[in-house]
């Protein structure tokens, strides 16, 4: 039997913060059941860049992560937030904000859009990759941001995520898709 979409017949806030939006949601199945108690988070999108220096090399973002209690390497990345015209704008405030790499927009490629959490999130990761950067601007962190910049050659990341070092699921979605669609960039 081929799925059907639920129908949406309620959504109440029920959120306990700002900065974690959740929606208590009604829906009514195909077979007609009604499901009462469907929580979903409705988390801003993420922009995610795959940045490659001009020496060949990958550039992460070294920094604690509090849902998984552990510092971890990830591609830079961040919520759209309200001033920033488009998931673009926000792919390169990002990565300034993390790295000190400013870009162009002829140097960002969005490439991939990816669901980390599709049952219970709306968030969407939009991935850019970003070539030929340069550190040539500031860090300019959040306030509960420490982020360490790490390179890698391609060799060694691939290296980090076969060994675990690197085990963000976006990141290394994001690094593959790269891989694949570009290969001309990373061969």
């Amino acid at each position: 039997m081929k799925p059907k979409k639920w129908k949406l017949i309620s959504i109440t806030d029920v959120s306990p913060s700002k900065w974690f939006p959740i929606e208590n949601r009604v829906y009514q199945m195909p077979n007609g059941k009604i499901i009462d108690d469907f929580t979903v988070t409705t988390l801003a999108d993420v922009a995610m860049i795959v940045p490659i220096t001009k020496d060949k090399k990958v550039v992460l973002a070294n920094q604690y992560k509090p849902g998984v209690d552990e510092v971890m390497m990830q591609f830079p990345a961040g919520r759209i937030e309200e001033e920033h015209a488009d998931m673009d704008e926000t792919a390169q405030h990002e990565l300034e904000e993390e790295t000190g790499i400013k870009v162009q927009p002829s140097q960002l490629t969005k490439f991939a859009e990816l669901s980390g959490f599709s049952t219970k999130a709306t968030e969407m990761v939009y991935v850019y990759l970003a070539t030929d950067c340069e550190f040539n601007s500031q860090q300019h962190f959040d306030s509960t941001e420490e982020i360490e910049v790490v390179e890698f050659t391609f060799d060694e990341f691939d290296e980090l995520v076969l060994n675990g070092t690197i085990f963000c699921a976006q990141t290394i979605a994001a690094w593959e898709l790269a891989k694949k669609k570009y290969p001309n960039i990373f061969n």
